[in-house]
């Protein structure tokens, strides 16, 4: 049973529990495996992929847990378990990102932003927060290295964790916005709404997480380990005992992991960008999709294509307004479905 007391020689402070991260190895492996069942069956990789990456990262990440809680003195471990720990949740962050975009194009008319944008925009950011990440947790973790390289990994994890929650609080503002909007123009179809839910939940759980972690930091980063006078006694309980971060990590991913298994996004979105929702909020339409005319740095610098609005260019990219009066239905649809193999975002 954890007193909260340093262990002598532990690098985790506490003796790790043996049992726990055997317990998240296998339970990561076990939604790992089903994601990896529904991206086939809904041949929806490039929507969903992330899933499984991400399921198998917490799954090597508990192992070499598992391997720590043997040996305690073993810092190789301990840096690879926390590298891989901090690295998971912001993907998971990004694959809703690729949902969202998915959204928009399911409703291209009342999208505040190109949909295919989303995913530039936001994956950019993520890139810089996974290297931030990456780079801060190995500096961190490793006491071996010089004071000044430890304080440079403090201050970009510190950075790091910052910039998620900035981000995912703008990503749920992006998506609040587009489905108030949705139901300003009376559009309240079911597969939206439900889509939308289980990105709002998702980020929610993340964003918990991600509190959690920064005050866990915050704590850790702000102690004085090498003053005689230090006290590891003094230290935040948030640091001195582990169950914080099996609740407010472990469980926590595993239970965003199980909700996209139970509400997978292809159980409401169509598999082709192509098909979108008319304007009566009921029938699917097989258009003719955005095309994708600006390169990567444009749509990065101006993801909302300020210009394009100015010169009056996002006129001529409404498709909406030309199928939606082809007299096209939901039987053109299904044929889309069966005949074409797009799963882009």
């Amino acid at each position: 049973m954890e007193d909260g007391h340093y262990v002598d020689g532990s690098i985790w402070f506490y003796e790790p529990n043996r049992g726990a991260p055997i317990f998240f190895a296998v339970a990561y492996l076990a939604t790992g495996a089903v994601h990896f069942w529904q991206a086939g069956h809904y041949k929806s990789w490039r929507l969903t992929g992330l899933y499984v990456f991400c399921s198998l990262i917490f799954v090597a990440g508990f192992i070499a847990r598992t391997i720590g809680a043997f040996d305690y003195t073993n810092l190789p471990v301990y840096i690879a378990s926390v590298c891989l720990c901090y690295a998971a949740p912001p993907l998971y962050e990004l694959a809703n990102y690729y949902v969202l975009g998915r959204i928009l194009y399911f409703v291209p008319y009342y999208s505040p932003i190109h949909p295919g944008r989303v995913l530039t925009t936001f994956a950019a950011i993520s890139m810089v927060i996974e290297t931030l990440n990456s780079v801060g947790a190995s500096y961190m973790a490793n006491q071996s290295l010089p004071r000044d390289l430890q304080d440079a990994g403090h201050a970009l994890l510190k950075s790091a964790l910052i910039m998620q929650l900035v981000v995912v609080s703008l990503f749920l503002v992006l998506a609040a916005a587009f489905q108030m909007k949705c139901r300003w123009k009376r559009i309240n179809n079911i597969k939206v709404n439900q889509a939308l839910l289980t990105l709002y939940i998702s980020s929610a759980i993340i964003m918990v997480r991600c509190i959690y972690r920064t005050i866990d930091f915050f704590h850790y980063a702000n102690a004085n380990y090498k003053s005689p006078e230090f006290n590891p006694s003094t230290l935040s309980p948030i640091v001195r005992y582990e169950w914080f971060f099996y609740v407010f990590e472990a469980t926590l991913m595993l239970c965003n992991s199980v909700l996209l298994n139970i509400r997978h996004p292809r159980r409401w979105l169509p598999k082709s960008t192509k098909v979108y929702l008319a304007k009566d909020g009921v029938s699917e339409i097989a258009g003719p999709g955005y095309e994708h005319d600006r390169n990567f740095f444009a749509t990065l610098i101006d993801p909302f294509d300020m210009y394009g609005m100015i010169k009056g260019k996002e006129k001529t990219t409404r498709f909406w307004e030309e199928t939606s009066t082809a007299g096209e239905t939901k039987a053109d649809v299904n044929a889309v479905r069966q005949t074409e193999g797009l799963d882009r975002v």
